[in-house]
């Protein structure tokens, strides 16, 4: 970095300014300054008072470089000065009025940059995070859950069940949560006790009941259940599929090229309205039950039924045609489903 600036330094002023923002922040970093060090650092650069707000833990430093005192007010600071976001709901600031300065822009970068590092390192909201991240892994050892679950003051006696509870990632959720990553998207995942209030969601998949040493388990069930939600079921509970989840957590790539299914997702694409009659179908007794379900009349589903079955290819009227189509729609949700 030192002999990139110095070949910089006759070339062009500003880019040799960047590079040692770039330098100062790394530096800052290696040696694990403090939040405080990391922002007083930055309002030394600028020359204006700077903050951040994160993990319910706030700090501002006058243009001086001295700690101010009292509350900070980040209510209107996104359209006041610029700003910077990182973790989850981070926020780090410069208060410059007029016109930004040439380095503003790098330099907020690289102080929210360390403050992630550093609220990372030092936050107990973060050791929460690491820890929910140690117990979904599938690959952790049984003494680094074990130690994961006492930091969440979980139960590691196996009296107590838990589930994880997986939703879009842009969800909220009270408690320590961390996104991860799936075949679907970014999702988010916690745990909940069993005896608890299940809580609300707009979308999510409750995974199977399990001991906190269980966590991964219950969470790729959670997973495939949040991926088998729809419109029409907002929620699915793993532990309520029985041998459909065992069923779609083993198919592979070629599964989802079977005729059947090739054939539900073209008519879904060309006829998106005829999915909810296709879900009212497996999930009624009777062509009647459609109807009033639906508010149609009988004779128009009847109509409407024979010819979906005449592009299918068989008759979902049928009992082994309501299993084909069963199965169909669940192979197009699981594969379908997208939450980024």
């Amino acid at each position: 970095m030192q002999e990139l600036v110095g070949r910089l330094t006759a070339l062009d002023a500003e880019a040799t300014e960047t590079l040692k923002v770039i330098a100062y922040f790394d530096a800052l970093v290696d040696g694990h300054a403090s939040l405080h060090v990391l922002v007083r650092g930055a309002a030394i650069l600028s020359g204006c008072a700077t903050g951040f707000v994160a993990d319910d833990r706030s700090l501002r430093v006058d243009a001086a470089g001295m700690r101010s005192t009292g509350s900070v007010d980040v209510s209107d600071l996104r359209s006041s000065w610029p700003s910077h976001g990182f973790g989850d709901a981070g926020l780090a600031w410069i208060e410059r009025d007029g016109p930004a300065h040439a380095n503003d822009g790098m330099i907020l970068e690289r102080l929210a940059i360390a403050l992630d590092i550093a609220v990372e390192r030092t936050s107990p909201a973060a050791a929460s995070r690491r820890a929910l991240s140690t117990l979904v892994d599938p690959d952790s050892s049984a003494d680094t859950r074990l130690e994961a679950a006492g930091r969440l003051h979980l139960d590691t006696t196996g009296s107590t069940r838990y589930r994880v509870i997986a939703t879009p990632a842009s969800a909220a959720a009270t408690g320590p949560s961390i996104v991860i990553g799936s075949p679907a998207g970014h999702v988010r995942v916690f745990v909940r006790e069993v005896s608890s209030e299940p809580g609300s969601y707009e979308r999510a998949g409750i995974g199977i009941a399990t001991a906190s040493d269980g966590l991964d388990r219950s969470s790729a069930s959670a997973l495939t259940a949040l991926r088998l939600t729809s419109r029409y079921e907002l929620v699915v509970h793993a532990d309520q599929l029985g041998a459909a989840r065992v069923f779609v957590e083993t198919v592979d790539d070629h599964a989802l090229e079977a005729p059947d299914v090739q054939a539900l997702a073209e008519l879904i694409r060309s006829q998106p309205r005829a999915e909810h009659l296709l879900h009212a179908i497996t999930g009624t007794d009777s062509l009647r039950a459609v109807a009033l379900e639906l508010g149609l009349h009988h004779s128009t589903v009847q109509a409407r039924v024979a010819a979906l079955g005449e592009t299918l290819g068989f008759d979902i009227r049928s009992p082994r045609g309501r299993t084909r189509l069963s199965l169909a729609l669940l192979l197009h949700r699981f594969s379908a489903a997208r939450f980024d």
